[in-house]
C-alpha cells in the first residue's frame, strides 16, 4: 500500500506515451494516455497531432511522457550475434560510427539484436521543443524497439506499427522490418489498440511497468530527465499539500470562531452582497447598452436598398450558377467590444459555383450593364471538379 501511495505521489495515475514519427515528409505526434484505476489500465486518450503545442493542450499539467522517436532521422539495423555487449554490437552494425555524435539503443532478443541510433543534436532539439511546451520527457526510445513492452500481453505473432512490421516467434522478436503497413487492431490484455497507436501505447505501458530491457549510451541523460520531472512533481505536490494544510487551518478557525459572529456582521455581509450585486447589474446594463448600440449601428449600415440589389442579382442569375454566399457591405474586420464596426461600403460580395463558364461570363457582362453597378471584379474563379468551378466576385455599387 505504501509503495502505491509513493508511486502515485511520484507519477500520478496517468501515464503518457508519444510516438514522434514521420509521414509524407511531416512530423506526426501519436499520443496515448493510460489511466490507472485500482489494478486496471484504460486508454483515456489516443490522438494524433502535428505540433507539440497542440499535444500539450490535451495533456494535464506536469504530465510525464515516455517519448518514442521514430522519424526518418533514426537509423536502424538488425544483426545476428552471440555477443551481448551492446557497444560491440553497435560497432558491428555501424563500423565507422562516431558515438560522440550519436545516442544508440539496443534491443537484444536471444541472438538477434535490433540497433537504432540518432544524432544527439537532433534529439536535444526535440527535447528542447517539448520542454518549452511544458511536456516533461522522462524516458526516450528509438525506432520500434519499445514494441517489446507489449510482447508479453498479446497473442499476435505479427504486429504492424506506424512504419514497420514486427514478427514474434517463440516469445522472441525475430524481425522488425520497415515496410508498408496495414491498418489493424490488436488485443493487448483486453484493450483494443490500433497499429497507429501501438508504439505510443507501448511507451505509456513502459511508464507504468518500468519493464525496459534495452541498452543505451544515454542512461545519464534519461536519469537527468527523470530527476527534472521529479523536482517539478515534488514542487507541485508540495504546493497542493501546503494549500490543503492552509485550507484545513482556515476551516478549523472558521468552526471555532463562527459562534462569535453576531447579527451586525450578518447585516454587514448582506449589505456588501447587495452593493456587489448592484455593481454587477450596472456593469451588465452597460454591456447590454454597448451591444445594443453595436447592433443598431450594424442594422443602420444595411439600408433598404439591400433587398433591391439582392432581388436584381437573383433575377439575373443563370440556372448553371448556384450561389453559396451573398454579403452586402461585408465586414472588413471582426466585431470587437468597444470598437467601431468597419464595413466595406458600396460593395457586395457574392460567391458560389458555376457549371457553365460561358453562362458565367454572360452573367458578369449583364451585371456590368446595370446602372447601379460601377464595376464587377472577379476575385476568384477555379475548378473544384471536372465540370464545376467555384467563384467569388465583388460588385462595386455606383450609387449607394
Amino acid at each position: 500500500m505504501l509503495d502505491k501511495i509513493l508511486n502515485y505521489l511520484k507519477y500520478g495515475n496517468r501515464f503518457c506515451g508519444i510516438e514522434h514519427y514521420s509521414s509524407n515528409g511531416r512530423d506526426i505526434l501519436q499520443l496515448c494516455v493510460l489511466k490507472q484505476s485500482k489494478n486496471e489500465l484504460n486508454i483515456e486518450l489516443a490522438a494524433k497531432f502535428e505540433t507539440t503545442e497542440e499535444a500539450s493542450k490535451k495533456l494535464s499539467k506536469n504530465q510525464h511522457v515516455v517519448l518514442v522517436i521514430n522519424t526518418d532521422k533514426v537509423l536502424s539495423k538488425t544483426i545476428e550475434s552471440e555477443q551481448n555487449d551492446a557497444l560491440k554490437n553497435v560497432y558491428k552494425a555501424f563500423p565507422n560510427i562516431n558515438l560522440d555524435d550519436f545516442y544508440f539503443e539496443v534491443l537484444s532478443e536471444n541472438n538477434t539484436h535490433f540497433i537504432s541510433l540518432c544524432r544527439i543534436d537532433y534529439i536535444e532539439s526535440i527535447l528542447k521543443d517539448y520542454s518549452e511546451k511544458n511536456i516533461h520527457i522522462i524516458d526516450i526510445s528509438f525506432g520500434n524497439t519499445i514494441i517489446s513492452s507489449v510482447k508479453p500481453f498479446t497473442n499476435s505473432r505479427t504486429i504492424h506499427t506506424s512504419n514497420a512490421i514486427t514478427t514474434i516467434k517463440d516469445s522472441y522478436i525475430v524481425q522488425i522490418k520497415k515496410d508498408e503497413v496495414e491498418p489493424n487492431n490488436y488485443d493487448v490484455n483486453g484493450l483494443t489498440v490500433s497499429n497507429d497507436q501501438i508504439l505510443s501505447f507501448s511507451a505509456a505501458l513502459q511508464g507504468v511497468l518500468k519493464n525496459s530491457t534495452t541498452k543505451t549510451n544515454f542512461e545519464e541523460k534519461k536519469s537527468a530527465l527523470l530527476n527534472d520531472f521529479k523536482q517539478v512533481r515534488f514542487f507541485s505536490q508540495f504546493l497542493k499539500l501546503g494549500g490543503l494544510f492552509i485550507l484545513v487551518l482556515l476551516l478549523v478557525n472558521f468552526f471555532f470562531f463562527n459562534q462569535y459572529f453576531n447579527k451586525v456582521n450578518d447585516l454587514k455581509q448582506v449589505s456588501e452582497i447587495n452593493q456587489s450585486t448592484k455593481g454587477q447589474i450596472l456593469k451588465l446594463d452597460e454591456i447590454v447598452s454597448k451591444k445594443q448600440k453595436m447592433v443598431d449601428d450594424l442594422l443602420k449600415s444595411n439600408g433598404s436598398k439591400s433587398s433591391f440589389y439582392c432581388d436584381r442579382i437573383m433575377q439575373s442569375l443563370p440556372q448553371s450558377i448556384l450561389l453559396s454566399e451573398f454579403n452586402y457591405q461585408p465586414l472588413l474586420k471582426r466585431i470587437k467590444v468597444d470598437k467601431a464596426i468597419e464595413l466595406e461600403r458600396n460593395s457586395i460580395s457574392v460567391s458560389g459555383a458555376s457549371s457553365d463558364s460561358d453562362a458565367f461570363s454572360k452573367w458578369i457582362a449583364l451585371l456590368e450593364q446595370e446602372d447601379w453597378i460601377d464595376k464587377v471584379e472577379i476575385i476568384d474563379y477555379g475548378s473544384t471538379a471536372s465540370s464545376v468551378s467555384d467563384f467569388r466576385i465583388k460588385i462595386v455599387l455606383s450609387n449607394e
